[in-house]
């Protein structure tokens, strides 16, 4: 049966979240800001393994682009299985020095924009048959759920809006459509981060390395597959979140 994924944010994890997705056999919407080049590399594959992929250029922090993704698949494929939300900036400020600018910057692409394309997918998965017609996974973040860390207040307070997001949408969505969310902890060096920082990032964690990238997979299709989990909000972060944050 053919299974069709939505999946925003291209440029670091969601790029290998999309190729693993082509390799189980979805076809899959890319929905992208800037990764032009990765796109297309992802685009390329999907074709020598004869799947189906459609590039979206997309500035999530704009509600209306919401609504147009939405109606691209819909135009495209004519249905979807599948929602998986990583789109997110991740920058440095300052809560001394926040502006109202970096506040929104945050919370459109991570928050707004996972509820607005959520509410619309829904109608559509709807239309799938079987007891669950639909599944959707957010990216979340270790951190909100246990010991936030400094100089990244709007990111760190969007994500926790993120995952308050997911139980509500679980709730409301129940029982044909399920809402999860993996929160990652240290996965893939940020760029602009010196090499010493995040050496000391990973030593703080309990298993003294960064979140496997397999284990990721693993949990993306488990929870692509599953049909008595939702409103979870599941930790993969190498055990930091019993360390804590230390800063």
């Amino acid at each position: 049966m053919e299974r069709v994924a939505l999946i925003t944010g291209i440029r670091r994890i969601g790029g290998e979240v999309a190729r693993y997705l082509l390799r189980v056999g979805f076809d899959v919407a890319l929905v992208y800001r800037s990764s032009e080049k990765e796109a297309k590399r992802i685009e390329e594959e999907g074709k020598r393994q004869g799947r189906r992929v459609l590039p979206i250029r997309a500035d999530l922090s704009d509600p209306k682009a919401c609504d147009e993704v939405v109606r691209r698949i819909e135009e495209g494929f004519g249905r979807l299985d599948a929602f998986l939300h990583l789109a997110s900036p991740y920058k440095k400020t300052p809560v001394e020095t926040l502006s109202h600018e970096e506040i929104l910057s945050h919370f459109g692409p991570i928050v707004e924009a996972f509820l607005l394309i959520s509410s619309r997918v829904y109608r559509l998965m709807m239309r799938n048959g079987g007891k669950v017609k639909g599944r959707i996974v957010a990216f979340g973040d270790w951190a909100v759920e246990m010991t936030p860390y400094r100089g990244f207040s709007a990111y760190l307070v969007a994500k926790g809006a993120l995952h308050t997001a997911v139980k509500v949408l679980a709730k409301e969505f129940s029982p044909h459509v399920l809402v999860n969310c993996i929160a990652l902890g240290p996965t893939a060096k940020p760029e602009g981060m010196e090499e010493e920082t995040w050496k000391k990032i990973l030593s703080n964690t309990p298993l003294r390395r960064e979140v496997s990238l397999k284990d990721i997979l693993s949990l993306v299709i488990y929870l692509l597959e599953v049909e008595s989990v939702t409103g979870e909000i599941i930790m993969v972060d190498s055990g930091r979140h019993i360390a804590g944050s230390q800063a």
